[in-house]
């Protein structure tokens, strides 16, 4: 299955709705695709997931145990993101350590929702042996329709490792190294086969290493 490449997502990451959808608005005029933090939201219900679904955005409502911000029930989250596939948003994200990761799938099916559903991995130490990394994207692709990893980046090797395992999956995964090391991937990623590279806006960015989305452009048009 190959989507569309290339994509620009812009993580809108404000702690209240109101400012979260005004730039939602603004980051989709220089972006593709923005991606939601449900879990940096101070207050979220139902009705909030579909405002946010009426865009084209990734709805992620990170659990505080993969570096999220969620500490409300899991019970809760598991409810919203299903509100989110109702809603037939673009893309929900799931953790690939969330154990309803296969129910949800499967309610997605059942209820025909066109959502098209990513599985996660994070790591903010390191990155894992290519050998692992090959072990979670097939993981992932076992559960869902994309896997994304992002992992941190402690030199050239783990950059090269990241972009030979999207190579390898390409146009069915979302691959990133994060921090200073990593921004290459950052770059390169859409080129190797990543569908999609996150990109911050005026400053605000919800991992290290983002790169303004201005400057990402800039260095697109010289280099690919």
């Amino acid at each position: 299955m190959h989507l569309v490449k290339n994509m620009i997502c812009i993580p809108i990451v404000d702690n209240n709705i109101g400012t979260a959808l005004k730039n939602a608005k603004k980051a989709l005029e220089v972006a593709d695709i923005v991606e939601f933090r449900v879990d940096m939201l101070k207050e979220v219900d139902e009705s909030v997931i579909e405002e946010m679904a009426k865009f084209p955005c990734i709805i992620t409502v990170r659990a505080y145990w993969e570096g999220g911000f969620w500490k409300k029930s899991n019970d809760e989250r598991i409810k919203l993101i299903k509100k989110a596939i109702e809603c037939n948003a673009k893309f929900v994200d799931i953790e690939l350590r969330e154990e309803k990761n296969k129910e949800l799938v499967k309610f997605r099916d059942e209820i025909g929702s066109k959502t098209k559903i990513i599985i996660s991995y994070h790591d903010f130490e390191k990155t894992p042996s290519y050998e692992e990394l090959i072990k979670i994207v097939e993981d992932g692709l076992k559960i869902g329709d994309i896997t994304k990893f992002a992992v941190m980046a402690r030199g050239k090797e783990d950059v090269l490792k990241v972009l030979n395992v999207i190579n390898k999956y390409e146009g069915e995964i979302i691959g990133i190294a994060m921090g200073e090391e990593g921004k290459l991937t950052r770059i390169l990623g859409v080129h190797f086969g990543s569908i999609l590279t996150f990109a911050s806006m005026e400053g605000k960015a919800s991992a290290p290493g983002q790169i303004d989305v201005k400057k990402l452009k800039e260095i697109w048009e010289l280099i690919l």
